[in-house]
């Protein structure tokens, strides 16, 4: 749980200095992928990474679209407590 935070958190932090959400979601899904995968799950692994590259892609999106707005730090917040369930 702690990891997801701290990977979270640098992401947004890679977010803001790049402006490339899809660098951002591409990194996130590769690391659900691959913690999926150590954790045996196999061919649901695949499904797991393409899911999280689907809503993370969404999520770093809107972070980046509403960079500098209030918008930002509620997506944000919202995003991060979704990532955490």
């Amino acid at each position: 749980m702690i990891f997801r935070i701290l990977l979270l958190v640098g992401l947004i932090r890679l977010l803001i200095e790049t402006n490339k959400p899809f660098l951002c979601s591409g990194i996130y899904a590769a690391a659900v992928t691959v913690f999926a995968l150590i954790s045996g799950h196999g061919v649901s692994a695949l499904v797991a990474g393409v899911w999280a590259f689907l809503l993370s892609s969404a999520y770093f999106w809107l972070l980046d679209r509403f960079d500098g707005s209030i918008l930002f730090w509620i997506i944000m917040i919202v995003g991060l407590l979704i990532g955490l369930a």
